[in-house]
């Protein structure tokens, strides 16, 4: 089967979106899927010599890659989106699958089948909310449209309040990973003997946690911190907001391919979520809704993590089963969360647990096969 991956990420960045998008792709063509993936022809980070998009994200070429016209111009998006759905229906594609608004709408209402797959309320995406709103209407009555696809079922709760029509076309599909691999070598953290090794894998704008990890490294002087991941922005504004902490050290951002070497270097992984996240200029909330990556990477490694009790955190992770749980704000809980971790009994056991759950659920192939079950059989 011919498969369209319609999406407006920027390949390739530093985004969460963008390693979603170039993982599934992998999974599909893994699983067999003639893929392509249209993507806009946008502005984006610069590659290394030899270095391709799929070498970027550690990903297989099972996949293509096509670039859409993007202009400079107000409304661009919505262009994008038409021309990508246009090629799409004009390469033969008899199945899509779409991360973006306009290009589902324009390809369900040109008959191409569309499972569309979206991560936050529709009211939240930015500026243009009121316009994907009236899109995503046309989309729910298009003759091609299949179903939705989200990543928490407090997100699936949140469409069915305000779509009820859509209850028999829902899916919830949280994140993934990939299975960590067996050869990897860890990186060498230079640490002292015996210290306890902590690591925060990610972004650190506002809400992602590194206000818990700032504030947690000064409270636990037995353990050393590792942070990798930020822009470089955001990294100047914590070291100088740290002072010179000689526990925690700023690894910077790392390509999404060699994050595995550093994840398998620590003893502990934390997951200090917020309860609100900031995730654009607009000041959209995802807090509430969020599937982290770095869940299932940290469940793939098999590395105990110490992670906020929030209830979308709460649909994958349980406390003392394969997790530590922790209010968002309570700093002293985080401490002795890690003092009891310490103890490498109870690290192997939630580490052990964490990838057994991992391992039956929530590997990228695994939730590309789920999807085309849920979805491909209605066509």
């Amino acid at each position: 089967m011919k498969l369209a991956y319609l999406s407006a990420s920027t390949i390739p960045s530093r985004s969460a979106n963008s390693i979603h998008v170039m993982k599934m792709c992998q999974a599909f063509g893994q699983l067999g899927m003639m893929t392509r993936l249209y993507v806009p022809d946008m502005p984006a980070d610069a590659l290394a010599a030899g270095e391709s998009c799929h070498s970027r994200y550690g990903v297989a070429r099972v996949f293509e890659i096509e670039r859409v016209w993007w202009s400079k111009l107000f409304g661009r998006q919505y262009v994008s989106g038409f021309l990508a759905a246009q090629k799409a229906v004009r390469d033969g594609a008899q199945f899509a699958l779409a991360r973006c608004i306009p290009s589902a709408c324009f390809a369900a209402r040109a008959g191409l089948p569309v499972v569309f797959e979206y991560h936050q309320p529709i009211s939240d995406s930015g500026r243009l909310s009121r316009l994907n709103e009236l899109l995503f209407d046309g989309l729910i009555t298009a003759p091609g449209f299949r179903g939705l696809v989200v990543i928490t079922h407090a997100l699936k709760a949140h469409f069915l309040e305000r779509y009820p029509q859509l209850a028999e076309r829902i899916f919830v599909a949280p994140d993934g990973a990939d299975p960590f691999p067996a050869d990897v070598q860890p990186v060498d953290l230079q640490a002292a003997g015996g210290r306890l090794q902590v690591g925060y894998v990610g972004h650190l704008f506002a809400g992602k946690g590194m206000e818990v990890v700032a504030q947690l490294c000064r409270q636990a002087p037995f353990a050393d911190f590792h942070v990798v991941g930020g822009l470089e922005r955001d990294i100047e504004q914590w070291k100088a907001e740290l002072g010179g902490q000689p526990n925690i050290r700023f690894h910077g951002f790392v390509p999404h391919a060699r994050t595995a070497a550093y994840i398998a270097a620590f003893d502990v992984v934390l997951l200090p979520n917020q309860k609100r996240i900031t995730w654009h200029k607009a000041g959209g909330d995802i807090g509430q809704w969020t599937s982290p990556l770095k869940m299932f990477e940290y469940m793939s490694a098999g590395k105990p993590i110490v992670s906020s009790d929030l209830p979308v955190l709460r649909e994958v992770l349980q406390d003392g089963r394969n997790a530590l749980l922790c209010a968002p704000d309570d700093i002293p809980a985080w401490r002795a969360a890690l003092e009891r971790l310490n103890d490498q009994t109870l690290r192997t056991a939630l580490g052990e647990q964490a990838l057994m759950d991992f391992t039956a659920q929530y590997s990228w192939q695994r939730r590309a096969e789920s999807i085309l079950k849920r979805f491909s059989d209605n066509d």
